[in-house]
């Protein structure tokens, strides 16, 4: 009997260097009933000649060609397109273990789960950067609730989308958002609600790679305040649809916001935001969002209601500590 064939949708913009790893690290699955969906997003350089070649040497292998649109509108051509039973995404500059995908598969039928994940490395050219959950031996499985209040951690159920495979189904109604950065962010609650159960394996498989070119790593630009505006929003959907896990995505929202105020220190540009986010996090906060906070962001918060200064040399010191 034919497994059930999974989608891997792979956009594509301006990775001539890491487009072939990527692609080869897909193609070498032991888990080979596959439709590689390559979504070339108008890049301007050879990457769709590159997406061309590759179909020709993969029969599994189908190319969407389209107008720049962003990460978030080249996935959603690839859901719009696809034809498999499972789906998931690989960005163009990491890679996958050959065997991640049939490990999600099996975890998946195993657990009677509709999302599946694994862990995630960070890498660089010289090598594993880091990993995102240390432990490597940890697996388990949530019901809707209990993953939800996971996914407010990010640290093994993560935002991500490339870490997981889902069923088909969780897509059939819901699309990413386009235009904004930290997309995954934004979608990963909506898709965590459609399903029953998440399983979780903490074993490295998807690789990450800390590219010098990255939108998210490269300069801190007033457009990573989406970041601020998809927590909000997402706050807003637990407090209707997850009211018992508030108090966490609250917590969340307080680190996230506490980020950005470090992060954009110096830019002058962000003096107004910041300024407002100062002052919202200077508002009194419930027992329980408190208690959902780690000890080091209470002192990190409580410095921050103090001084902003002394806030930012605090931060600065702790994470060269680290």
């Amino acid at each position: 009997m034919n497994k059930p064939l999974i989608s891997v949708i792979v956009p594509v913009y301006k990775v001539e260097k890491y487009l072939e790893r990527c692609v080869k690290s897909i193609c070498a699955q032991t888990y080979q009933n596959l439709e590689i969906v390559l979504v070339d997003d108008g890049s301007p350089d050879q990457c769709g000649e590159m997406c061309d070649m590759f179909a020709k040497q993969d029969s599994r292998i189908r190319v969407v060609h389209k107008e720049n649109g962003g990460l978030s509108d080249a996935r959603n051509a690839g859901l719009d397109v696809m034809t498999g039973d499972y789906v998931g995404f690989v960005d163009s500059d990491d890679w996958i273990e050959p065997d991640m995908y049939q490990v999600l598969y099996e975890r998946l039928i195993k657990e009677k789960a509709e999302i599946s994940c694994c862990g995630m490395k960070r890498c660089t050219d010289l090598g594993v950067h880091s990993y995102l959950n240390p432990n490597l031996e940890e697996s388990f499985t949530l019901d809707q609730v209990d993953a939800i209040k996971e996914l407010t951690r990010n640290s093994k159920i993560t935002n991500s989308v490339c870490d997981k495979l889902y069923k088909k189904e969780i897509f059939s109604e819901i699309r990413m958002v386009k235009g904004i950065l930290y997309e995954d962010f934004e979608v990963q609650p909506r898709c965590i609600s459609k399903a029953q159960y998440v399983t979780y394996i903490s074993r490295p498989m998807y690789c990450y790679y800390l590219s010098p070119d990255s939108i998210l790593r490269g300069a801190y630009s007033i457009r990573q305040y989406d970041c601020i505006t998809i927590a909000r929003k997402n706050l807003a959907f637990y407090k209707e649809n997850f009211p018992t896990c508030v108090p966490d995505m609250q917590a969340n929202y307080v680190k996230v916001c506490m980020s950005v105020i470090y992060k954009s220190t110096g830019f002058s540009e962000w003096q107004v935001y910041r300024e407002e986010l100062v002052r919202e996090m200077r508002l009194p906060i419930s027992r329980a969002v408190w208690g959902a906070l780690s000890k080091k962001e209470r002192v990190k918060l409580r410095l921050l209601r103090i001084n902003v200064r002394l806030f930012v040399t605090a931060v600065r010191m702790l994470s060269h500590a680290v």
